[in-house]
């Protein structure tokens, strides 16, 4: 079961230069608004990071930062994994390799201390990565069809005036950042008339109205483990059936 991409999750400071060049590119390519500087510190406030490459030709196609850190959540202290610059060339979406890497990361996390509340903090300047959160763990706020508690509520705000500071506002919540941010290029992922049938991509549009400048709504899911294997499983499904339909298609062409 070969996927079209490869993935692998290495340490930050493991990063070569030309791999950092390569990453800075891509986020150029799929995004407005980047410049180096600003790229450059986000990593460098990372400790992992997980590479996709094209399996056939060792192209690096898309990759996710992640940090770690320990914040006091509703009176315990809780594991938070924070996604940051997180991309995909066009060319590859719908491979699975990107889930399956970071839940494994996240099943990891879990699987060290059971007991320990762990948590998955991200900013969602576009739906497909929102959509990533809601379609697996049932605990994810905001959504549409789930209401958390008051306590959750107010530690997600909390959590996130503490690390964004006064660009975080919680009226909204969302983030905008005070310097130049990044923002999905025209045409990329476009919420057109399709999308917004979806009622989950409909309710991002209505939560951040301002994605479209580079807004990003803060997202606060709770990782389960038994909603973690799920997702797993469900990924694998996913790129199991991608592989052997394309593998068919081959096939069809070839007898043709």
């Amino acid at each position: 079961m070969l996927s079209a991409l490869k993935g692998a999750t290495v340490a930050r400071e493991a990063l070569t230069g030309a791999q950092r060049a390569q990453m800075l590119a891509l986020m150029q390519t799929c995004y407005a608004g980047v410049s180096a500087e600003r790229f450059t510190r986000d990593l460098d406030d990372k400790q992992y990071v997980i590479l996709l490459n094209a399996r056939h030709t060792g192209e690096l196609v898309g990759f996710s930062t992640v940090r770690i850190a320990e914040e006091e959540m509703e009176g315990r202290t809780a594991e938070i994994i924070f996604s940051g610059d997180t991309v995909i060339h066009p060319d590859y979406w719908g491979q699975k390799e990107l889930q399956m890497r970071f839940t494994r990361l996240l099943l990891h996390r879990k699987l060290r201390r059971p007991w320990r509340p762990l948590m998955w903090l991200l900013l969602s300047a576009g739906y497909k990565t929102y959509l990533l959160a809601v379609n697996h763990l049932p605990r994810t706020l905001p959504r549409h069809d789930w209401e958390p508690s008051a306590e959750r509520l107010a530690s997600l705000n909390a959590l996130a005036t503490r690390w964004f500071g006064e660009q975080f506002d919680p009226a909204r919540g969302t983030v905008r950042f005070s310097d130049a941010h990044y923002r999905v290029r025209e045409g990329v992922s476009p919420i057109d008339r399709e999308a917004a049938a979806h009622p989950d991509i409909a309710f991002f549009a209505r939560r951040n109205p301002g994605h479209v400048e580079g807004e990003e709504l803060v997202c606060l899911a709770e990782l389960r483990s038994r909603d973690l294997v799920g997702a797993l499983v469900d990924a694998l499904r996913k790129q199991w059936r991608l592989w052997t339909g394309r593998g068919s298609k081959r096939g069809v062409r070839a007898r043709a």
